[in-house]
C-alpha cells in the first residue's frame, strides 16, 4: 500500500531518488490504502482496501466514484463478450444478473423458465370478458391499450358481485333494479302524528250522529260521551321514493374480443 503527494521535492540526489520512487509505488499500487489519498486529483484513481472498492476521482475532483470490487474477477463487472447477439434465452448465473445495489435474486428467478415464450403483457391482464375503466378519457381501450375488440359497458347502472344465494344476483349479466321505486305507506310506516280542532263551533243535531253542537267539550253538561270515532279523510296511495346510492360516473368498456 503507498500514497504519495506526487511532488519531487528540490533535494539531494538521493532524497530525490527516494521521492521518485515512492510516487512510482502509489502510481503502480493504484494509491491503495485504508483512507483517502491526502493529495488528490482529478481522475485520480484510489484502491480503498477499507472497503475494498476500486474508486476513481470525479471531473470536479470532489468526489470519488466506484468503479467495482477489489477481491472479484473484473472487478466484479460483466464484461461485453457475455452479451453475443442473442437469439434464444439467455442463461447467466445469478452473480452475473445481480449487479445493482440491493438486487437479490437466484438464476432460476432472472432467467426465464422452459417453455416460456414471452412476458406477460397488458393483454393478459385484459382478457376477453374484462372491464375497462378510465375517469377522464372517452377514447376506445383499443386505442389506448393497442389490443382487443371493446364495446361501451353498464351506461347508467353500477357493477355488483355474483351471489347465488339471492335472485337478483345469482346469475352474470342479470339486471334489475329503477332509479325510483313505488311503494304504498301501511298504518304501521306513518310518521306518529296528531289532529287538533282548531277552534270554532259544529252545530247539528242534538244526539251522537254526525251533526251536533259542539262548543266547548271541556264544558258539555248533558252527560253524552266525550268521544269521537275517527272518520276516513282519504286513501293511501303509491308514492315513488328516490333509491340512487351514492355514485360517481366513468367510462366503462367491456372486452369483447
Amino acid at each position: 500500500m503507498s500514497q504519495q503527494d506526487y511532488t519531487i521535492d528540490n533535494a539531494t540526489g538521493a532524497a530525490v531518488r527516494a521521492d521518485l520512487n515512492a510516487t512510482l509505488q502509489a502510481i503502480v499500487s493504484a494509491n491503495s490504502g485504508t483512507s483517502e489519498p491526502s493529495t488528490m486529483f482529478a481522475y485520480q484513481i484510489w484502491a480503498d482496501t477499507t472497503a475494498n472498492k476500486l474508486k476513481i476521482r470525479n471531473g470536479a475532483n470532489n468526489a470519488w466514484y466506484e468503479v467495482g470490487a477489489l477481491d472479484s474477477a473484473n472487478l466484479g463487472l460483466m464484461l461485453a463478450s457475455f452479451f453475443p447477439n442473442v437469439n434464444s434465452n439467455v442463461t447467466a448465473t445469478d452473480e452475473e444478473l445481480n449487479k445493482l445495489d440491493g438486487v437479490t435474486a437466484s438464476t432460476a428467478e432472472l432467467n426465464l423458465l422452459t417453455g416460456q415464450t414471452a412476458l406477460s403483457s397488458v393483454a393478459d391482464a385484459y382478457p376477453i370478458g374484462s372491464i375497462y375503466m378510465n375517469a377522464s378519457n372517452s377514447a376506445n381501450p383499443a386505442s389506448l391499450l393497442g389490443f382487443g375488440t371493446w364495446a361501451s359497458f353498464g351506461a347508467g347502472r353500477v357493477l355488483t358481485g355474483l351471489d347465488s344465494s339471492q335472485s337478483e344476483f345469482n346469475a352474470i349479466g342479470e339486471t334489475g333494479g329503477a332509479k325510483t321505486a313505488a311503494h304504498t305507506l301501511t298504518t304501521a310506516e306513518l310518521p306518529a302524528h296528531s289532529h287538533d280542532y282548531a277552534g270554532g263551533e259544529y252545530t247539528g243535531a242534538n244526539d251522537y250522529g254526525t251533526n251536533m253542537s259542539v262548543n266547548n267539550l271541556a264544558s258539555t253538561t248533558d252527560g253524552r260521551s266525550k268521544n269521537f270515532n275517527s272518520e276516513s279523510v282519504g286513501s293511501g296511495g303509491s308514492h315513488s321514493h328516490s333509491t340512487l346510492q351514492p355514485y360517481i360516473v366513468v367510462y366503462m368498456w367491456k372486452r369483447t374480443a
